[in-house]
């Protein structure tokens, strides 16, 4: 049983780990978006380069960040019915949940992301809105491991509320 809660701290500290480097994405896509503003404003120029930067900076900062929601609790719920329940009610709920509204999407999730990285790095797929054409593969593979991790993170949540169920109280 240790093993198993050491891989849940170790998954639940990886993804606050992700949470604050893809937190610092937020700095870069500020300064990248005043930028632009001020050059639309004193120019009537209108870059694309500028929004193509911080359109990666946005998807991987949203990516990357998608299991600290887990590990908060702030991922989206139906908070109507669901804090009408007691513990043990909420608990249930969450193991029925988990598995049929979480890991089948997570799982074709983490399927077609990983897919569409490898498409991207075999074919050398690069931006197209913009001359700097980066290469899309680092996004794409943010986007994979992102997902991944917000899997993992869910098996991390799921385990909790089984050993909830177990003990008949919240850990």
């Amino acid at each position: 049983m240790d093993f198993f809660k050491q891989a849940e701290q170790g998954i639940t500290k990886t993804n606050k780990i992700f949470a604050i480097i893809s937190a610092m994405l937020i700095f870069p896509m500020i300064g990248i978006v005043v930028v632009e503003v001020i050059i639309r404003f004193l120019f009537t120029i209108h870059l694309n380069l500028y929004f193509d930067v911080a359109w990666v900076c946005f998807m991987a900062f949203s990516f990357l960040g998608g299991a600290y929601a887990l590990i908060k609790g702030t991922h989206i719920k139906v908070d109507f019915f669901y804090n009408r329940l007691e513990n043990r009610g909420k608990i249930i709920i969450n193991s029925i949940g988990y598995p049929l509204l979480f890991f089948l999407p997570m799982g074709a999730l983490v399927f077609s992301t990983f897919e569409l990285f490898l498409d991207s790095w075999r074919l050398g797929e690069s931006g197209f809105w913009t001359p700097l054409e980066y290469p899309m593969w680092p996004l794409r593979f943010a986007i994979f491991l992102g997902v991944s991790l917000m899997a993992l993170q869910g098996f991390v949540e799921l385990s909790k509320f089984i050993r909830e169920v177990k003990s008949g109280e919240k850990s």
